[in-house]
Formats: structure tokens, sequence, C-alpha cells
């Protein structure tokens, strides 16, 4: 992969590789990204969602050590630049936004581009769990895909519901 990280050279170094951004991805999203939004939204549905997703993240936490406890002897991670540069953008977007309403349209656009990333990757690893014949950990990848399509179910939801009180003009 280059200079800062081990070469991949197969599709289990890949799967593994992948596992660890993902967990750092899970962490980064528990400890910072839903936190602060929580803290900033002012819709208390919005808020809900966001409680409630961010104790589904710290079980993904735990289930994506389990996998890598298990493949590797110990649940080491790699940084997730994809979620850092998600968060670093939805902060400076919330941070410009004077209009609560608009805000809450803001953070409820950040947490479906974080869970639509995270749709993606869950999917994939998934899969390639399937192919490496990891049909235990498939299955705790797909429980995890399901739980992140139903976060951005909830999000769509609200955000139909919200952008009709959002002044446009």
């Amino acid at each position: 992969m280059g200079i800062f990280s081990a070469d991949v050279n197969n599709l289990r170094e890949l799967y593994l590789s992948t596992l660890e951004h993902t967990l750092n991805s899970e962490r980064q999203i528990a400890e910072k990204g839903l936190p602060a939004m929580i803290e900033k939204a002012t819709n208390p549905q919005l808020k809900q969602a966001f409680t409630q997703h961010l104790r589904e993240t710290q079980e993904h936490v735990m289930r994506l050590e389990a996998i890598l406890d298990a493949t590797e002897g110990e649940a080491n991670e790699a940084k997730c630049k994809v979620t850092a540069a998600l968060i670093s953008e939805a902060q400076s977007q919330v941070s410009d936004a004077a209009n609560e309403e608009i805000r809450d349209v803001i953070l409820i656009a950040a947490g479906n581009q974080v869970e639509h990333h995270e749709i993606a990757v869950y999917g994939t690893l998934r899969t390639w769990a399937l192919i490496l014949g990891e049909r235990e950990q498939a299955a705790i990848l797909e429980k995890i895909l399901h739980e992140e399509e139903n976060a951005d179910s909830m999000l769509t939801m609200l955000s139909e519901q919200l952008n009709i009180a959002v002044p446009v003009g």
C-alpha cells in the first residue's frame, strides 16, 4: 500500500486492513462525531436518533474488536481518513449555520453522508468475509450493515420532515 503502511498482497490482508480502518472509523464516530451532533442538534427527534445510533455505534466498536481479536489476536486499528474528513466537514458547516433549522438540516446531511460511507464499507466487508469463508464474521457484519441502513433511513425520514420548515431564500 505504500511507505506508511504494510503491503496488501491478498484478499485476507485487504479484509483485515479494512476492518482496522473501520474500527477506527466507528471509534471516531462514537467518540467525536455523534456526541458533537447530539450536542448541536435542536430537534428532539434528531437528538434521539443520534443518541440511539451512538449506542449502536458503541456496539459496532465492540463487535469489530471481537472480530479483530479472533482474527489477529488483538484489535489493531488504522486511521480512517474518510471519516475524519466527513466529521471535519460537518463541523465546519455546522459552525457556519446561524439558523437552528439549517443547522439540523446540515447535521442530517452529514449523518447521511457518514451512513452511506459505512453502508458501502460494511457491504464490502460482508462480501469479503463470505468469500474468505468467515461465515460468523459475515453475519456480524450483515447485522451492522442493517443497523447502518436503518440509521440512514431514520435520518432520511427526519430530513423529509425538517426540510419543509427550513427557509428557502
